[in-house]
Parts: structure tokens; C-alpha cells; sequence
């Protein structure tokens, strides 16, 4: 059968009509209201940049900027915490790594606020858990981070961990065992063959992992809400405020824009340059 005749296209119709109908097009509409005058519905008037320079201009700078640390640290933690535990998961975990993994796994279908709200219960500091059996063991009175930016960003680190861990696991499988032992031969000290030999190979999974970490945190709200409080405003919070409090869609639209736009100059350069046929050992 040639090319021409190849009924893959036909099969991925439906798949490129639906992504047109719910990820192309709600980006258009907010692109669309994104240009009206402020504090206006009418979409007949002159297009105009007003929003774009009042999202800048009055003080929604530091929310993005909020946002973006935590992402890049979360993303950084996250794959600090998860190599190690990828490469005993599967190098030494044996016939206990698919059920490390499933427990790993496991509260990702719980619901993120009902977790979310477990830590700070853990984080109070009277009637915590942390607190209390500090006090109780070793006679320590500690205060408590909740409701401050270091609570938010364990809430993300605890979140987002599996994001990274299971891509990582994917990667860590690329390196074949008998390049580790050539370059253990050639007198490669541990850091050498990390540098030289696992690294690099692991890095699609690594990459992919980091993606998906940065963006969810990008998008993160409930962290910040919950065991941040009022210490923390990340962009998402704005952008709420903005479309349902303030009814002020324009302005509202113009922040989920700089937001996507944000997102896509960070995240395609990454994405052109991976192989994910070799991810997938295709």
C-alpha cells in the first residue's frame, strides 16, 4: 500500500477535529476576548492591546512571577527526589517495584484537594500531627509553616512527584546495564559515568517529566489556596478573580493568554528536540 493510499490519515481525522473543536478553538475565543476594551462584552468594538498593558502595568507581574518559581523549584525538587528513587525502583526493587509503583501511584486518584487539606492538618501547629509528635518524642515546640509560601511549595512537591517519578522510570530504562560496566571498566568514577553515561541517556524521560511538573505547577491553584493562604497569589488565583468576582473577562483573558504564551516559549523548544520514538523503543 502506498503512502497515498495509507488509511492513516482518515484515522486520525477524529483525533485532529476533536483537538480543533477543544483546544484550538477555546484559545481563539480567549484570544478573541482578550483584545476588547476593558470591562466590556462587546465583541463588535475596536480591537484593542489595553488589557495586555494593564496586566503588566498594575501589579499582576509578581503573581506570574510567583508562579513561575514555584514551577522551577517544584520541577527541580521533584527531579532531585525522584532519581534516586527511579533507579531503585528499577534496578534493586525486584519483584516489589510494580507494587512500590502502585503505592506510589495511588493518591493520584484521590482527590488533590482532600490531600491537600490532610497536610495542613499535618502542618497545624497546635493539634498537628508534625507538631504533636515532635512535642510528644522529644519535647520540641515548633511553629508552623501553614499558610506560608514554604507550605505551598510542599504541597506542590508532594502533588507533583509522581509526574516526574514515572517518566524518569522510562528514562532510567534507556540505559543498558553493559555501558554503566564499560565505563566502570575504563576507571570512570561514579560521577563520571552519572555525567558521561546516565544522564544523558535518561534524558527524555527526564525532559518529559520536567515538562509535565512545570506546566501542572504553572497551572497550580489549589496548593496555593490551601496551605499557602493569603502568604501566597499565584497567577491561576488572578485569573479567577478576574472572570468570576470581577466580571472583567477582557482583563481576565489577556492573563490566560500571557500564561499560554508563557508556557509554549518554554515548553516546544524542549519538545522539538526530543526523541519520544526512542522514549517509547519504537
Amino acid at each position: 500500500m502506498t503512502q497515498r493510499d495509507s488509511p492513516g490519515a482518515w484515522f486520525a481525522a477524529p483525533v485532529a477535529l476533536f483537538m480543533l473543536a477543544c483546544f484550538a478553538m477555546p484559545i481563539v475565543i480567549v484570544t478573541w476576548f482578550s483584545v476588547m476594551p476593558p470591562r466590556s462584552f462587546d465583541l463588535t468594538t475596536n480591537v484593542t492591546l489595553e488589557n495586555y498593558r494593564a496586566a503588566i502595568s498594575e501589579g499582576y507581574a509578581r503573581p506570574m512571577m510567583w508562579s513561575l518559581l514555584g514551577a522551577l523549584i517544584t520541577t527541580c525538587v521533584t527531579a532531585l527526589l525522584a532519581w534516586p528513587a527511579a533507579v531503585i525502583l528499577h534496578r534493586h526493587a525486584g519483584r516489589w517495584a510494580a507494587l512500590v509503583s502502585a503505592l506510589i501511584a495511588l493518591p493520584i486518584f484521590i482527590s488533590e484537594s482532600v490531600r491537600l487539606f490532610g497536610m495542613s492538618v499535618f502542618m497545624m501547629p497546635r493539634g498537628g500531627i508534625l507538631a504533636g509528635t515532635l512535642n510528644a518524642v522529644f519535647g520540641l515546640q515548633i511553629g508552623s509553616i501553614l499558610n506560608t509560601w514554604a507550605a505551598a511549595l510542599v504541597g506542590m512537591i508532594y502533588v507533583h512527584l509522581p509526574f516526574m517519578l514515572f517518566p524518569l522510570i522510562l528514562g532510567i530504562s534507556l540505559i543498558p546495564a553493559d555501558r554503566i560496566e564499560a565505563a566502570r571498566d575504563l576507571g570512570a568514577n561514579r560521577w563520571q559515568v552519572f555525567r558521561e553515561v546516565e544522564l544523558p541517556l535518561a534524558l527524555p524521560g527526564l525532559l518529559i517529566g520536567a515538562l509535565l511538573t512545570f506546566v501542572l505547577c504553572l497551572g497550580a491553584n489549589a496548593e496555593a489556596a490551601i496551605l499557602g493562604g493569603r502568604a501566597v497569589t499565584v497567577i491561576t488565583a488572578a485569573i479567577e478573580q478576574r472572570f468570576n468576582y470581577a466580571q472583567d473577562w477582557p482583563m481576565g483573558a489577556a492573563l490566560t493568554v500571557l500564561v499560554i504564551a508563557i508556557t509554549a516559549a518554554i515548553v516546544l523548544p524542549i519538545l522539538s528536540r526530543l526523541d519520544l520514538n526512542k522514549l517509547t523503543k519504537r
